[in-house]
């Protein structure tokens, strides 16, 4: 739903001479980790591919027909559903992975990935989406949610599996982060600067449509860390109309506690889902994420979103009275409560009509994949280069606008790189 179509294709592609690896953790679900994958298979069609396990019917569009290695582990019947459980095997899992003879590695990374092993004269750029969350900041609240009965093996096999993590990050030559949000996190964990480089959104598929009908929309997996059951619980309460499209492990509990005015949508065609886009009063998001597409695919056909305050919402979103920007894409709610949605959505009618759809349309551009395309480009090639070591601060390597300076630690810290010969 959320990867491009199979007609997707750059103008120009980017030719190096050299052999190249793209590493992601699995495609066993389709993501917005997935959609830049897509992207970067349209930019290196040579590149080969590797991960732990994989679905046909789950490979984005570009990969189909590409060389791509598995993990031996691939067989397993269930693994859609078991690759969650098998973290303390990650480390043993990625480093067998073998990529000897590449030059360039690229892994896109939200779990461990980045502790594959590589040639001494090999370059390892680590695009992240952010480090594994049950690892580090959201440790606890992972723990706390599985049965008490196996909760001393989560907590032994996560302790050896973050040590592992931060010795492994300490061989990435590149760091690129998804959002400062993530920035901040790859500098607290891993004590490691990153370039910031916005993942990849089609905007340009965006149209303003001024049929607008009397819904809210949701979009995404139906998963507990997306908080749709507060999206649900707000809209039962004002008796507002909700289309939720998606599915997911939480479908027959949503559907429990829906009204009336909920409508569940399934998975739907790209062309559905842009109306559906274009036509609601506005989207509704309470998940806290690392940077978050749909709020952005939401704003390029001009709809404004009433997000949860938190996380890369408040990098993709320009709420009411936020400095920086004239022009309001949405309306914050602070609390991820029912109560607080709630008091946004009264506040976002009063305001309804306030909202510019091309103004909220030229925001979302902000965030096009050409812009991805462009950074990775350059990055790419600075790291590729042969002097000595050296360490380049962000404006030689990119010539980004300012704002791809990125917030780590307590100081604004300019991204950089350390080629390693």
């Amino acid at each position: 739903m959320l990867c491009p179509p199979k007609s997707f294709v750059f103008k120009t592609k980017v030719t190096i001479q050299m052999r190249i690896a793209i590493v992601h953790p699995w495609y066993v679900i389709r993501g917005g980790a997935e959609q830049t994958v897509n992207v970067l298979a349209s930019m290196y069609p040579e590149a080969d591919f590797f991960t732990l396990f994989y679905r046909e019917q789950d490979l984005p569009s570009n990969l189909c027909g590409r060389s791509i290695t598995a993990l031996s582990w691939n067989w397993l019947p269930a693994r859609h559903r078991l690759y969650r459980y098998l973290l303390p095997l990650y480390p043993l899992a990625f480093e067998s992975l073998d990529l000897r003879g590449y030059d360039l590695i690229l892994t896109s990374d939200s779990c461990v990935a980045k502790g594959i092993l590589i040639d001494q004269g090999a370059v390892h750029v680590c695009y992240c989406h952010s480090p594994m969350r049950c690892l580090w900041d959201l440790h606890r609240e992972f723990s706390a949610s599985i049965p008490s009965i196996v909760r001393p093996i989560f907590t032994l096999g996560t302790h050896y599996v973050r040590h592992w993590d931060y010795t492994a990050a300490q061989r990435v030559d590149a760091f690129v982060s998804n959002s400062k949000n993530v920035a901040e996190r790859i500098w607290r964990f891993y004590r490691r600067e990153s370039l910031l480089l916005y993942p990849p959104v089609e905007t340009n598929k965006g149209y303003i449509d001024d049929r607008t009908k009397d819904y809210y929309l949701c979009v995404g997996r139906l998963t507990d860390t997306k908080r749709i059951d507060l999206l649900i619980a707000a809209c039962n309460k004002l008796k507002r109309r909700l289309v939720v499209v998606g599915v997911g492990r939480e479908e027959k509990r949503l559907k429990a506690m829906a009204g009336p005015t909920i409508e569940f949508a399934g998975r739907v065609s790209e062309e559905r889902l842009s109306e559906l886009y274009a036509r609601c009063r506005a989207l509704l998001f309470a998940a806290d994420e690392d940077f978050g597409i749909v709020p952005v695919e939401a704003q390029s056909f001009g709809r404004p979103v009433l997000a949860f305050g938190r996380g890369g919402s408040l990098e993709t979103v320009t709420g009411v009275g936020s400095s920086g920007g004239d022009h309001a894409t949405g309306v914050f709610f602070q609390e991820q409560t029912a109560e607080s949605l709630q008091r946004a959505i009264v506040e976002f009618e009063g305001l309804e009509e306030t909202f510019d759809p091309i103004e909220i349309q030229k925001h979302a551009a902000k965030f096009d994949t050409r812009n991805f395309v462009s950074g990775m480009t350059s990055l790419v090639k600075e790291v590729t280069r042969r002097p000595a070591s050296v360490t380049r601060d962000r404006s030689t390597i990119l010539g980004l606008a300012d704002d791809a300076a990125v917030t780590t630690g307590h100081s604004l810290r300019v991204a950089s790189i350390q080629r390693r010969v």
